[in-house]
């Protein structure tokens, strides 16, 4: 079924002026990409989509085209060969019964291409369909944060502007998911920490929750440097507590699994084993896929070998559970720690709808919300 808007907007002026490569319009290609951003706690998908035009001479050039997606955007991006501007929706997903309901564009105040967007559902009394929802982002690295929530009500954004609760001259890389989890939102930094807040309390606060502190970082890192650390560090929800799992980049690559305690907010590491425990004939370093939501025993890895695979290892009896392929078209090279996504799916979302979706049967007393943060 077609996707619906949830609030009624005018569409979008046509943008005049674009730049377009030298030569004709028949050299350019439809660049098309999709993803799955985050889940809620309730089971519900956010999806973000874009659409770009590019030159495919400039794409192509001196190497022949990839069948794999992702090395198709790679060579349009590394080439800067895109003409248009950046043309991005997103929509919440009801994954079992398949309903999609768009929300509302973006003002142009954030790079929305890039900015992490993670989505709340809160229900009532943590039963049934989410009587309310929340969408938010983060871009300019973190400096400072302005909250805006959107109700469907009045259709119009209200703003708050909260300050960072990051040591001074700290500043956020977040190329992590955004996590639901006990009725908080939580940025994540895979070198520093996180920082949660709820979204929906009238004074909302950003509360900041550091890594241990031999994993901690303490100086400030890179693009490069956390493009690399990603892979190799994730936080999740596993079990109705927060985890934190770290793989060590030299042999015989340790890993080892943390989990906050939510009394002293510290965290306290649960398993450790090496890869080559798991894995003897193991060649290459795992990557960090997923901890799995179920269950705090398993943790899912995705290893570049071949055409790569991904594994499933039992922590606590230190074995390895199965493994599988990753299929064609994907490149282990882009299994980052993001590439897979866990996401538990309640029984109840195969007969209910998306909050504020105008196609479905609405209950009077339904207060749905959309939150989102940016970083002026």
């Amino acid at each position: 079924r077609p996707p619906v808007n949830f609030f009624s907007f005018a569409a979008p002026a046509r943008e005049q002026g674009s730049p377009q490569p030298a030569g004709s319009g028949h050299n350019l290609i439809n660049v098309f990409g999709s993803g799955v951003l985050a889940a809620s706690g309730h089971g519900l998908l956010l999806l973000g989509t874009f659409r770009n035009r590019a030159s495919a001479a400039s794409i192509f050039q001196h190497q022949v085209p990839s069948p794999a997606p992702f090395e198709v955007l790679d060579q349009a991006y590394a080439h800067s060969s895109c003409c248009d501007p950046m043309r991005l929706a997103r929509f919440v997903c009801n994954p079992v019964t398949g309903e999609l309901a768009r929300l509302p564009d973006f003002d142009g105040a954030e790079d929305a291409f890039t900015a992490p967007t993670g989505l709340l559902t809160q229900a009532d009394g943590g039963h049934g369909p989410p009587r309310r929802y929340a969408q938010l982002s983060v871009v300019d690295e973190g400096r400072r944060f302005r909250l805006r929530r959107l109700s469907s009500e009045t259709g119009e954004w209200d703003e708050l502007l909260l300050p960072s609760p990051l040591p001074a001259g700290r500043l956020m890389h977040m190329n992590h998911e955004v996590l639901d989890f006990g009725g908080r939102l939580w940025w994540v930094d895979v070198s520093w920490g996180a920082v949660n807040v709820d979204p929906f309390s009238d004074r909302p606060e950003l509360c900041p929750v550091e890594l241990p502190g031999d994993i901690m970082l303490a100086d400030q890192q890179g693009e490069a440097e956390m493009k690399q650390l990603l892979q190799r560090r994730r936080m999740g929800v596993s079990d109705g507590r927060l985890r934190f799992v770290e793989v060590a980049k030299d042999e015989p690559f340790r890993i080892k699994s943390f989990t906050l305690d939510e009394e002293s907010g510290r965290w306290m590491l649960e398993h450790q084993v090496s890869w080559r425990t798991l894995c003897p004939e193991a060649k290459a370093a795992p990557l960090v896929a997923a901890i799995d939501p179920l269950s705090a025993d398993l943790l899912y890895l995705t290893v570049p070998v071949g055409k790569g695979f991904c594994a499933c290892v039992d922590m606590r009896w230190k074995r390895p559970v199965e493994s599988v392929e990753l299929g064609r078209g994907v490149n282990p090279s882009k299994c980052i720690s993001s590439f897979v996504l866990p996401c538990v799916l309640p029984s109840f979302l195969g007969s209910s709808s998306i909050p504020g979706n105008k196609n479905a049967e609405k209950n009077k007393t339904l207060a749905d919300v959309l939150v989102r943060s940016d970083i002026p």
